[in-house]
């Protein structure tokens, strides 16, 4: 296995959660702070719904950002570059309440610092379906920060989400990198190992398993995310 970039998942993998739990409080935490801002929750909620479904299909030729505002305007008939100003503080404070729903893990800080210091780069690619400050605020909940990753995947930038292969493909053009290069390390087996249809190595990883589709596990290398960080140490230092 000659890899040189590892490519972490975030969200149920170095950041244990329930993403159930934590996606039915972060839609009413939204939806309050739209009710607080005079708008209708209501409608909100819809903008919010079909915003982040529309970014799931998204097909590339917007960012994801602005597919979610296009849509999310449409649905609610909110002005989003409106609705961006009054809401840019969500991400900031009331978020955070959302960091009950996480159980960090110590694990997640020592395989990323492990990896880096065996020379491996290391980026997190989780689904870009939130803001900078969003994911930023998750990877704090994690232990971690932003600038221990050589690449954040955000909507910003991004103009697919996971499972679209096109999705990875983007990480791999920023990173400089094919997917032999590369491991995938993640809990959701049709969004993370989609990968290994297309050459990438991957570690599946699940003390939070997604398994929507119900698959064979078998194909994949698998474990807790302490036996990632065992099996992490059995691999050479890296010779990029």
């Amino acid at each position: 296995m000659a890899i040189h970039t590892l490519l972490f998942d975030l969200d149920g993998t170095l950041l244990p959660i329930d993403q159930d739990q934590f996606m039915h409080a972060y839609f009413a935490l939204f939806v309050r702070k739209a009710g607080e801002l005079g708008l209708d929750e209501g409608a909100a909620l819809s903008g919010l719904q079909a915003g982040l479904k529309a970014m799931l299909a998204n097909n590339g030729e917007m960012t994801n950002k602005d597919r979610f505002d296009s849509v999310f305007s449409l649905v609610s008939g909110i002005d989003s570059t409106r609705f961006n100003e009054q809401f840019s503080s969500f991400y900031q404070h009331e978020f955070h309440q959302l960091a009950t729903f996480a159980k960090p893990s110590v694990l997640a800080p020592r395989v990323v610092e492990t990896a880096k210091e065996k020379g491996y780069q290391v980026a997190l690619a989780t689904s870009p379906l939130f803001p900078w400050q969003g994911t930023e605020a998750r990877i704090g909940w994690a232990g971690l920060r932003a600038d221990q990753f050589s690449l954040v995947t955000t909507y910003e930038t991004y103009r697919h989400a996971k499972p679209h292969w096109h999705y990875y493909v983007q990480v791999l053009d920023e990173l400089g990198v094919e997917a032999s290069d590369c491991l995938m390390i993640g809990n959701d087996v049709r969004e993370d190992m989609v990968v290994a249809d297309h050459g990438m190595e991957t570690f599946l990883v699940t003390d939070c398993l997604i398994n929507r589709d119900d698959r064979s596990l078998h194909p994949y290398r698998k474990g807790s995310l302490q036996d990632f960080s065992d099996f992490l140490e059995e691999l050479p230092p890296c010779k990029q």
